[in-house]
């Protein structure tokens, strides 16, 4: 029966870093977490994120990357969790797609 169990072990493949959630990577949240931080700087160079805005995207974007990195630590997301993420990291792309504020400068 060992054997068995071993030679099985030996023919099932291990699970990819993005199904296990190694590092964050849970269904490839930590590279959308990435790339908003990488768009927030961009915005706010280009002008279209004030200081404070970027900030608070920021804050929210780390929110979301802690959020991924504690549901994805047992190696795998219930539909409800990944729902969580996508739908933070949906509010996170449409607040940096839309068009920017405009207003008096002070």
């Amino acid at each position: 029966m060992r054997i068995l169990l071993a030679a099985l072990a030996l023919t099932v493949p291990p699970p990819t870093m993005a199904q296990t959630g190694i590092n964050g990577q849970v269904g490839g949240a930590g590279a959308s977490v990435h790339d908003n931080n990488g768009r927030i700087d961009r915005e706010r160079a280009a002008g279209r994120l004030s200081r404070s805005d970027a900030r608070r995207a920021k804050t929210e974007n780390g929110i979301t990357d802690d959020l991924a990195r504690r549901y994805g630590g047992d190696g795998r997301l219930t539909d409800a969790e990944q729902a969580e993420i996508t739908n933070r990291n949906n509010a996170m792309q449409s607040i940096l797609n839309a068009p920017a504020r405009t207003g008096p400068k002070r």
